[in-house]
């Protein structure tokens, strides 16, 4: 499981760094329909109250709540030059979360927790997505992808190298592909999320 949750900006966010999200925001966020808003925000780059709630199955009233709940803790932004008074079009905001006991915080909160497993949960689905799909998919889409499991015996410096190394890996390619974007070359794009987990095993006898 990851330490962080780094959620890239989608087309639409300005991409101008991540930020820390505090426990009072991730306990904001971690209500059920207001983590779905985000995920879908996410995966679709902005949408308006109607559309989200017609994807969701909610009332219209509901979804603008939420969002209005989200903005005020700083996940999601009005889009700047879209949409009328009447009809507001949001987009997300990338942010990051330790999401284990630390030493300023031993103790886990139950809202880490609740965000841990929508990320799990979320991870899981879109694997499971992606193996129904994948055949159906062009297959230059298909041989780009990966997924990988590797095992060793490892040290504590080790294995944060390992971490710090693959979590620099993504961020500099998503910085690139992000520059490419922004500078308007978006033929043949797709929205994609990469995934990085190195977990330690559980220790067992010989």
């Amino acid at each position: 499981m990851p330490k962080r949750n780094q959620e890239s900006p989608s087309p639409s966010t300005d991409r101008i760094g991540v930020r820390t999200a505090s426990i009072q925001d991730i306990k904001a966020f971690t209500h059920p329909l207001r983590m779905r808003l985000w995920r879908l925000l996410s995966d679709h780059g902005h949408a308006t109250a109607s559309m989200l709630a017609r994807q969701t199955g909610e009332s219209s009233g509901q979804t603008s709540y939420h969002l209005r709940q989200l903005e005020k803790f700083g996940f999601v932004e009005e889009v700047a030059g879209m949409g009328t008074a009447r009809e507001r079009w949001w987009k997300p905001i990338g942010f990051s979360a330790t999401l284990f006991p630390t030493e300023a915080q031993p103790v886990a909160d139950p809202s880490l927790r609740a965000l841990t497993r929508f990320l799990l949960d979320e991870h899981t689905d879109q694997m499971a997505q992606w193996i129904e799909r994948a055949e159906l998919e062009p297959e230059v889409w298909r041989d780009a992808t990966t997924s990988t499991a590797a095992g060793t015996w490892m040290t504590v410096a080790e294995l944060k190298r390992l971490s710090e190394a693959l979590e620099a890996v993504i961020d500099t390619h998503i910085a690139m592909a992000w520059e490419r974007h922004e500078h308007g070359d978006r033929s043949g794009e797709r929205r994609v999320r990469a995934y990085v987990d190195t977990i330690v095993l559980p220790d067992v006898d010989p």
